[in-house]
């Protein structure tokens, strides 16, 4: 599997996704990154690997850093996509790149879903109406597609045009883009709920601790991992809520909500996995 992220000033983000993908149980985690971040992002973890793509000379994705990335999606279970990469040209080209149909399982997070905002996604005809590189029109439901977006209410809001402090409202958006585009979609907040076309789930873990930053990076990672694992976006949406909450409720009980960090949950992530195999 892979991520694809991080600029300068914003490296970390990538790397928590990347790492929290490993602590789920993904063998082999690639990290595509603007090459001048990729001294950075390979110090977190000595497992992820790093691959870098052309920058723009200020830490950023280059146009035409696509096309790299493009040359590496063969053979790929899943690829999660935003966390820290911004919006320019070279972002924006990246996630229409990622957008399209194909069988890939994928993840939209963060500047990933800023991006598909600027390009007026949601607007946009369903992705299913659309044909596959190889010329095949694609089945028109959500398990096909294979995606999964993670926005919190600020990139909710973007995407889909609503006043991000009306709950329902957030939960209604999701509810008629995910019918749309037939895909799934996880709407942070207190609590969490994942949608799709026909169905909604509520998650039960998780804690006001966890509204701090990078918390959203470690859930792209997980979910990622879990599609990459062979779970459809909707097992995977649900079951990596559910064990990024729980992660979160063992770091509060361990340092307390006021001190607890997205770092401490990386190391929650194996012990809440691992109650599965007891």
């Amino acid at each position: 599997m892979m991520l694809c992220g991080g600029s300068r000033g914003m490296a970390g983000s990538i790397a928590l996704s990347s790492i929290a993908a490993l602590h789920t149980g993904s063998g082999l985690v690639s990290t595509a990154v603007p090459d001048r971040c990729l001294e950075t992002v390979a110090s977190f973890h000595p497992c992820v690997m790093t691959i870098p793509l052309a920058d723009d000379l200020q830490g950023h994705f280059a146009v035409g850093a696509v096309d790299e990335l493009a040359s590496r999606l063969d053979g790929l279970d899943a690829i999660g996509c935003g966390p820290g990469m911004t919006t320019n040209d070279g972002s924006m080209q990246i996630v229409r790149r990622l957008i399209e149909p194909t069988k890939l399982a994928r993840v939209f997070d963060a500047d990933a879903i800023n991006c598909l905002a600027k390009m007026q996604w949601a607007k946009g005809d369903p992705i299913s109406s659309s044909k596959s590189r190889s010329g095949k029109s694609r089945s028109n439901n959500g398990e096909a597609n294979n995606i999964v977006l993670t926005p919190h209410p600020g990139e909710l809001g973007r995407l889909a045009g609503i006043d991000t402090k009306n709950r329902d409202l957030q939960i209604e958006a999701a509810q008629k883009l995910a019918a749309h585009h037939h895909v799934t979609i996880v709407v942070k907040g207190g609590p969490t709920v994942v949608v799709d076309a026909t169905r909604t789930w509520i998650n039960s873990t998780g804690n006001p601790g966890m509204a701090t930053a990078g918390s959203g990076d470690v859930l792209t990672g997980v979910i990622t991992s879990l599609m990459g694992q062979g779970l459809s976006p909707w097992d995977a949406a649900r079951l990596g809520v559910w064990i990024h909450g729980a992660a979160g409720d063992r770091a509060a009980a361990e340092y307390g909500q006021p001190g607890m960090s997205a770092y401490e949950l990386l190391s929650e992530l194996p012990k809440v996995i691992a109650a599965f195999d007891s």
